[in-house]
């Protein structure tokens, strides 16, 4: 049995309590900025970083903890060889200033997305959730309940 990899998991919203989403053009569906916390790296510095790497966010404020999620996470899924638990952090994290509506970001800071270009949108509140993988909808769920 592998250790579990934990992630973290950003749930950027902005003043209409909307989520910050992206299409990943080699995951095949949306998602929410997320990613691996690094060996000494503390989950809130992780979730700050993933948001840059990938959306260009630089977000300063405060984090929200929403808990933890498990999932277990299968061969072949997000660049992954073998089968692994994960434990993902999930913050919530409300924008200050206006965001683009929709825009485009070159991903950095991961070999395996490193010049990958996401597409990101805002998810409305009452926005079904096709097109998430099962992890995003339990996270997108917390999200929309601690509004």
């Amino acid at each position: 049995m592998h250790a579990p990899v934990h992630k973290a998991c950003a749930c950027l919203v902005d003043d209409r309590g909307r989520l910050l989403v992206f299409d990943h053009p080699e995951d095949g569906g949306m998602q929410l900025p997320k990613g691996t916390v690094e060996r000494g790296e503390s989950p809130e510095d992780a979730v700050r970083r993933e948001l840059q790497e990938e959306s260009g966010i630089a977000y300063a404020g405060p984090l929200e903890p929403l808990g933890t999620l498990d999932r277990e996470c299968e061969a072949g899924v997000e660049g992954n060889v073998h089968r692994h638990p994960q434990l993902w952090h999930l913050f919530l994290m409300r924008a200050v200033g206006v965001l683009p509506e929709r825009f485009d970001h070159v991903a950095s800071g991961s070999p395996e997305e490193d010049g990958l270009v996401f597409a990101f949108s805002w998810l409305a509140t009452d926005a079904p959730l096709d097109g998430f993988a099962e992890p995003y909808r339990r996270a997108i769920a917390l999200a929309r309940a601690a509004l």
